[in-house]
C-alpha cells in the first residue's frame, strides 16, 4: 500500500523508508498531521498542515540487498485514556522482536479500508473496546533491514487520539493474532513496563502523561 504526504495542493509520493517530515523538508516545509484517509487510487494519505522553511537534508536510509524484498506497511494506533488509564495491548509470543512488549492497541490497515475505520476495527479487536477516532497527532516511520539483507521493512505507523464512550473490562477478541494481552493501565505505571518501540516518541501526545516520562 502506497503513502502519499498532502501538503496544499502538492502530493508527495513517500518514498520506502523515507519519513514524512523528511519528504517535507525535501521541499522547504514544516509542518503538522492533521489528518490520514484514503485516496481515490487507493493509496493513503496522510494530510500536513505546513509552513514554509529553509529545506534540510534528508536523513540517510540504509538499503537492503539487491534483491531484497520489499514490503510496507500502513498501520493506525489509537491513543485512548479513561479515568486516568491508558489503553494498551500486550504482543503475542509469536511476535518477532517485540514479544511481551506493551503498545498502543491497533494495527494494519487493510487494502481499500479508511484508516480511521482501520483504528476502530483494530482496537475492537485487540481491546473489546468501542472508541471514537480524533485528530492525527502523530505519524512515524520505521525503517529495518533483516541482517541478511533479504528483506527491506517499512513501517508507517498514524497515530490518532480516540474516546471510549463507554469503557469496560478491557479483553483480546481476535483469535490467534499478535495480541497476547489488553488492560487499562495507569499512566503512572506505564513506564515500567516493557514497552514497544512506539512508545517513547508518542509520549507526550498521552493526556495526563507530562508527569511520567518515558
Amino acid at each position: 500500500m502506497s503513502v502519499v504526504v498532502v501538503a496544499g495542493d502538492e502530493r508527495l509520493p513517500l518514498r520506502h523508508g523515507q519519513h514524512p517530515v523528511d519528504l517535507l523538508a525535501e521541499h522547504g516545509w514544516v509542518g503538522e498531521p492533521v489528518g490520514s484517509r484514503l485516496g481515490r487510487r487507493g493509496e493513503v494519505e496522510v494530510h500536513y498542515d505546513v509552513a514554509p522553511v529553509d529545506a534540510r537534508p534528508p536523513v540517510p536510509v540504509e538499503p537492503g540487498s539487491p534483491g531484497a524484498r520489499q514490503l510496507q506497511r500502513v498501520g493506525s494506533y489509537a491513543i485512548v485514556v479513561a479515568s486516568g488509564r491508558l489503553l494498551m495491548s500486550r504482543l503475542a509470543a509469536g511476535v518477532v522482536g517485540g514479544a511481551g512488549r506493551w503498545t498502543l492497541p491497533g494495527g494494519g490497515v487493510d487494502p481499500g479500508e479508511e484508516p480511521v475505520a482501520g483504528l476502530v476495527r483494530e482496537v475492537q479487536e485487540e481491546t473489546g473496546q468501542d472508541v471514537v477516532p480524533g485528530g492525527l497527532v502523530q505519524v512515524q516511520s520505521v525503517h529495518r533491514v533483516a541482517a541478511d539483507g533479504s528483506e527491506d521493512f517499512h513501517a508507517v505507523r498514524l497515530i490518532h487520539l480516540a474516546h471510549c464512550p463507554d469503557p469496560g473490562p478491557a479483553r483480546v477478541v481476535e483469535v490467534d493474532g499478535s495480541t497476547g494481552a489488553a488492560a487499562w493501565v495507569p499512566i503512572e505505571e506505564v513506564p515500567g513496563l516493557p514497552l514497544g518501540s512506539m512508545m517513547a516518541p508518542l509520549w507526550p501526545w498521552v493526556p495526563g502523561s507530562h508527569s511520567y516520562p518515558l
